[in-house]
């Protein structure tokens, strides 16, 4: 009897070992005594995480870009870092594509010393460089998102302050399946009150339209919107009204076409407080909701998640003393009138989480930076709908299956091999009326016939094979439209026709020889 009293006791000592083991493994940590961010969190195919970022070394003055594979407890399977220690990267954004693989929005000043240019990667399922994107252009430029389209190609969002700065600050560009540039839209060019705008956050709406989210001075700083078609062309844009705030931030779509997005607004008399602003698919501003009242100091909402139509998890900061840094990181979990309906502490610091998604199996992830002991670290938190550190999974999960080899941790350089100035990317609307060109594949005789031209204008038709080699050149006569061009005898292969005028590239077009 005796024994096996103390047998049940054992078992229950055991047991609750267990669960305090596994309760307990959550938050995870990452960094290593370095300074390390994250700035996009995503759910892979395989139920593991993916984390983007940069990462710093120590005191040496550089910054590579970072990504983190973990498994569904947040251990890591492998880690890759993209850079040198002669230049800097960071990823800004990660969306998955059809292949299993990944596209990336960021930036680098690997091309050009001293600033930073916005930058295209796409990854493959192993984490290895497809292919580099570099957008050259005066002073400090990023890429600030990036969209996957259902026939291969992206929509890029970028924060454009070089060479114009007075006028172009968000522009859009497309990329093709390769990473050829297709065409550049400047978004808030029709009204001259809107200045110094600023895109923060690239979404796709359910009706195929790209929605930025972002700030302008319009007069003051404003929570500010543009919705525009799937060619860049604006439908509206919403500067919010009522009061001033910094910017919005994320913003997620309802199954209603209502839009709820974060940030941070001051009314007359009150600090700036924690805000959830709603409005509807023609830019009416419907209300906005101060989670914390005026019972703050000071406070502003970065991430947000649509948990269903009924329930938003909200990451956010706040703080209740003027004079320090010291404040709060937290986790809401409100309805869509933004009402609390229940909370929880992150990290006491006045810095808000950093990405908020919900797992295959309704759990939730957060991701922030955060400042402990001297150094920044990125903190993934793993929490169930009672806002509770999640258990571990016991079972088996079969992780990078897409990848026909063992990925191992790594630094990679960049080696952008697709590097293009942004003055040369043709406006969407030169795109439009360009050049057509048949057949293709081509055996013999190419035909090409050339858009409307503009007075005092020369065009130069050029044409490369993929080593970028120029296999012809031809000067075209004003007005001339019609085109041929004998390639009987030219290599097999894939070429690229380039139209040019006396300022720039106009249009780009992939065509194969094939005899």
């Amino acid at each position: 009897m005796l024994n096996n009293i103390k047998y049940n006791l054992l078992i229950i000592v055991f047991l609750l070992f267990i669960n305090d083991l596994y309760s307990q493994s959550w938050p995870r940590v990452y960094g290593d005594n370095i300074r390390a961010y994250v700035f996009d969190l995503r759910e892979d195919y395989d139920k593991g995480y993916l984390i983007a970022g940069q990462i710093d070394r120590g005191n040496i003055p550089s910054q590579f870009a970072l990504l983190i594979k973990t498994d569904i407890n947040g251990n890591i399977l492998w880690e890759k870092k993209y850079g040198d220690l002669s230049y800097h990267t960071f990823f800004s954004i990660l969306e998955k594509t059809n292949d299993g693989g990944m596209i990336i929005a960021a930036s680098t000043s690997k091309y050009n010393p001293g600033n930073f240019d916005p930058t295209f990667i796409k990854l493959d399922a192993c984490g290895e460089i497809e292919w580099c994107t570099v957008l050259k252009s005066p002073d400090d430029n990023y890429g600030t998102g990036i969209i996957p389209l259902s026939d291969g190609c992206f929509i890029g969002m970028m924060k454009y302050y070089g060479g114009y700065a007075s006028n172009f600050r968000i522009s859009l560009v497309k990329l093709d399946a390769t990473g050829e540039t297709v065409w550049i839209q400047h978004l808030a060019q029709e009204d001259s009150t809107i200045y110094n705008e600023e895109g923060y956050y690239l979404s796709l709406t359910s009706d195929s339209n790209y929605l930025v989210s972002g700030r302008c001075f319009c007069p003051g700083s404003r929570p500010f919107w543009i919705m525009t078609d799937t060619l860049g062309n604006q439908i509206w844009d919403l500067r919010w009204s009522g009061g001033i705030g910094p910017a919005a931030h994320q913003t997620v779509e309802n199954s209603n076409g209502n839009f709820y997005s974060s940030g941070g607004f001051i009314l007359t008399g009150h600090p700036m407080t924690p805000t959830l602003f709603k409005f509807d698919k023609n830019g009416n501003q419907l209300y906005y909701a101060l989670l914390l009242g005026d019972t703050i100091v000071g406070g502003g909402t970065e991430p947000l998640c649509l948990f269903n139509d009924s329930i938003i998890l909200v990451g956010l900061n706040w703080s209740d003393n003027y004079y320090t840094d010291e404040g709060y990181s937290e986790l809401f979990i409100i309805d869509t009138l933004g009402n609390i309906k229940k909370r929880r502490l992150l990290i006491e610091q006045n810095r808000p989480p950093w990405n908020i998604i919900k797992s295959f199996d309704n759990k939730i992830l957060v991701s922030g930076s955060y400042y402990i002991g001297g150094n920044w670290d990125i903190y993934l938190f793993k929490l169930n709908e009672d806002m509770e550190d999640d258990t571990l999974y016991s079972q088996t999960f079969t992780y990078d299956s897409l990848c026909q080899h063992q990925i191992t941790s790594d630094t990679t350089d960049l080696n952008c091999s697709l590097y293009v100035d942004i003055e040369e990317i043709p406006l969407r609307n030169e795109v439009e009326n360009t050049f057509k060109m048949w057949p293709n594949p081509v055996r013999v005789k190419l035909e090409l016939e050339i858009g409307s031209w503009k007075p005092d204008e020369k065009k130069i038709l050029q044409f490369y094979d993929i080593f970028g080699r120029k296999a012809k050149e031809i000067k075209i006569s004003k007005g001339q439209q019609q085109i041929n061009v004998d390639v009987s005898k030219w290599r097999n292969g894939l070429y690229i026709a380039v139209l040019r005028n006396n300022k720039k590239i106009i249009a780009k077009q992939k065509f194969i020889v094939l005899r």
